[in-house]
């Protein structure tokens, strides 16, 4: 009975992570609203509901008192409406006025009965979304870095066949797919429902996806690496068996990549979709019993390890396969 091969469709495989990695990024970025944590503004929670007529109210009351470069959205907090506006303050005095414009109108207009029905009010400074932001970057940076040292250093062993540089290449193209995957699937989200925008959590849950899915690689990769190890040896042991011990002659060992990373997929499949379901039914009850941050990050975590359970075994072994040589028969001393 023929075997299933993964390497075989390379070429389709591969197509459909590319296609998929562009749908996911047009969606999260043409749906992209970032939080007050990125912008800087306020958040002011109230025991009310916030409709859409009334965010009307609150715009044009910031309009008519000059204020421009601003945007203002309906919220959820803890299950209680809150207004979101997102501007970027200047001074404390700009703070204590546009406070008092909001609260004034709102209690004017009938959104709230009095100022005693605002629960929370928050103000937050633009810095402070910049220092997450950089906060972010380098650790994005400085963990690919690292990574690409790990396996530039881990799959030393196998360089003469297959390049440590590639597999890290293709770790860091995995990666990039599990991340859009998972972004593009919360751009539909934002798209659907006004209330959801990009905040720390998110970033923390798309780091968090990151993590899984260099481990998940990792692991094929580390199998690859093991089997083309046994199988060189194995070949040379034979080759050695032919050859007089007069012959000064080095072996050679025909390496199949095809045969090799079919082997290795075949033999670690089972285990990574028992860890992935493992992990995804612990996700599933903080996104079930959770509530909130809990939720989204809940979420956006369960989607970048489905996407990373997809990408290990059907992106990333065949995007190694194919840029270490293919079907080319390698000829190894």
């Amino acid at each position: 009975m023929k075997q299933f091969s993964i390497i075989n469709k390379t070429m389709l495989r591969l197509g459909i992570a590319g296609v998929v990695i562009a749908t996911a990024l047009r969606l999260f970025f043409s749906n992209l609203r970032p939080s007050i944590q990125f912008t800087g503004g306020m958040e002011v929670v109230t025991d009310q509901s916030i409709s859409d007529e009334q965010i009307w109210i609150l715009e044009t009351s910031m309009t008519d008192a000059w204020y421009t470069d601003f945007a203002i959205t309906k919220g959820n907090k803890d299950g209680y409406g809150s207004v979101l506006l997102q501007q970027r303050f200047s001074w404390n005095d700009e703070v204590s006025a546009i406070t008092e414009l909001i609260q004034s109108t709102m209690v004017d207009n009938g959104i709230i009965a009095s100022r005693d029905n605002i629960l929370e009010q928050s103000v937050i400074w633009p810095s402070i979304g910049d220092y997450i932001t950089k906060s972010a970057r380098q650790a994005l940076i400085w963990g690919t870095i690292l990574m690409a040292i790990y396996i530039l250093f881990s799959f030393a062993g196998m360089r003469k066949v297959i390049s440590p540089l590639l597999l890290a290449i293709v770790t860091i193209f995995t990666m990039i797919f599990d991340v859009s995957f998972a972004s593009g699937v919360y751009g539909l989200i934002m798209s659907m429902n006004e209330t959801i925008q990009v905040d720390t959590i998110f970033i923390i849950a798309l780091l968090t996806v990151m993590w899984y899915s260099i481990n998940d690689t990792i692991v094929i990769f580390d199998r690859i690496r093991e089997n083309t190890l046994d199988y060189l040896k194995e070949d040379e042991q034979e080759d050695g068996k032919k050859k007089k011990k007069k012959d000064k002659k080095v072996a050679k060992a025909a390496f199949d990549r095809a045969e090799v990373f079919d082997r290795s997929l075949r033999q670690t499949m089972r285990r990574s979709l028992a860890t992935s379901i493992s992990t995804l039914l612990v996700i599933a009850a903080m996104y079930v019993f959770g509530t909130g941050i809990l939720k989204m990050f809940a979420f956006t975590l369960g989607m970048g390890v489905i996407a990373g359970t997809y990408s290990s075994i059907f992106v990333a072994a065949p995007l190694a396969y194919l840029l270490s040589g293919g079907s080319k028969k390698v000829e190894v001393e």
